[in-house]
């Protein structure tokens, strides 16, 4: 039953956007993201690169979150066709997500579309990969919404990063470009402010050490907070949990833990002096700033089972990786092997770390001509 009605509304979809495909291809570059209901941090650098070095072309973003439910549904319909119009008038198409109109309505040959997968690494498996298992989607569906089909390029920071993103995704290596992320640029960027300016409004002293946690989300389960909270030596550390916005309300966080919600991820990485994570690409992120990352495994059996994971952080980063909280404490405030970081960067981020927000609008220019 689910099938069908998928497959009358992918043909109700393809009938109504079928006019659209007369409309003439602008000088356009739209983006398409459903990560939020705001710009991710690459989509917002392109836009603004592309507005001071290229003000001649037109810029389009598009995003909006597709909400599981009812209302959120069909809330998203009429975004869908204001897609499968950018689709039909633009030149370049950027998306860092699955995207329904890109993948189930054809795009004209004048017309190139480039994946930007919203993270810089594939530390649990996704897409295809999941296939089947209990965290991912049926056969029937992927096929049904032809799941990341239509790409002309795929960008990865890395051989070993694109073959992972090349399985989940159901797409052929020729397809991949090595550009890395612009967030790239924010995250290398020395920026004293942000940090001066975080640890005053949260009245954090030079003298203390900021340990952020940023866990990946586990849907329809808490995160566990307390037990590192309790394990870790709170007169020396300074705790701060970033919890994934959509499950927010799913952490077990106590009185007395900075739970932060008006900084990012990123500018908290400016903030931070280590960072403790589990199976999310940040790990990875993180590593490019050579700060200690640590990974809190408290779930990995389960997580290993439900979800699945292209990279083990025990089997990898075994040096900075444990599935209690007290063994990570001890860590924390242990040596660090900064040379094993190093080597796990330089596995997965090959790519040059400078200009990347440059190089990758470069690129698309060239799709543009």
């Amino acid at each position: 039953m689910r099938k069908a009605v998928m497959k009358i509304g992918v043909g109700l979809l393809k009938a109504i956007c079928a006019p659209m495909s007369l409309c003439k291809v602008k000088n356009r570059i739209t983006f398409i993201s459903r990560q939020s209901e705001k710009p991710s941090i690459d989509v917002q650098m392109l836009a603004d690169y592309f507005s001071v070095e290229y003000p001649e072309t037109e810029c389009r973003v598009l995003v909006k979150m597709l909400k599981m439910t009812p209302a959120g549904m069909l809330g998203y319909i009429g975004h869908l066709f204001s897609q499968a119009h950018a689709l039909a008038t633009s030149r370049v198409v950027i998306v860092d997500g699955y995207c329904i109109s890109v993948s189930v309505l054809k795009h004209k040959a004048e017309t190139s579309v480039m994946q930007i997968w919203h993270s810089l690494a594939a530390i649990k498996k996704f897409g295809y990969q999941t296939i089947g298992s209990e965290g991912g989607h049926s056969r029937d569906v992927a096929e049904t919404m032809k799941m990341h089909c239509n790409y002309d390029y795929l960008a990865c920071p890395s051989e070993a990063t694109g073959k992972l993103f090349c399985r989940a995704m159901n797409t052929d290596e020729d397809r991949l470009v090595y550009l890395g992320l612009p967030r790239i640029d924010e995250i290398m960027k020395d920026d004293p402010e942000t940090r001066e300016k975080i640890r005053n409004e949260y009245s954090i002293g030079e003298d203390r050490r900021v340990v952020l946690y940023v866990p990946t989300f586990r849907k329809g389960k808490k995160v566990q907070v307390r037990e590192l909270a309790e394990a870790i030596d709170r007169d020396k550390n300074e705790l701060v949990v970033k919890l994934h916005p959509v499950y927010r309300e799913d952490g077990d966080v106590p009185e007395g833990i900075i739970s932060d919600d008006r900084y990012s991820s990123y500018e908290w990485l400016k903030a931070c002096d280590a960072v403790i994570t589990d199976y999310s690409a940040l790990g990875i992120e993180a590593a490019l700033t050579g700060k200690p990352v640590y990974f809190y495994l408290y779930d990995l059996e389960e997580y290993e089972k439900t979800v699945g994971l292209n990279i083990n952080p025990m089997e990898e980063m075994a040096w900075a990786s444990a599935t209690d909280a007290k063994t990570i404490a001890g860590m924390i405030d242990g040596e660090y092997d900064y040379e094993a970081l190093k080597k796990l960067r330089d596995k997965y981020v090959t790519v040059e770390t400078d200009n990347c927000t440059k190089r990758m609008a470069d690129f698309i220019m060239t799709l543009m001509q």
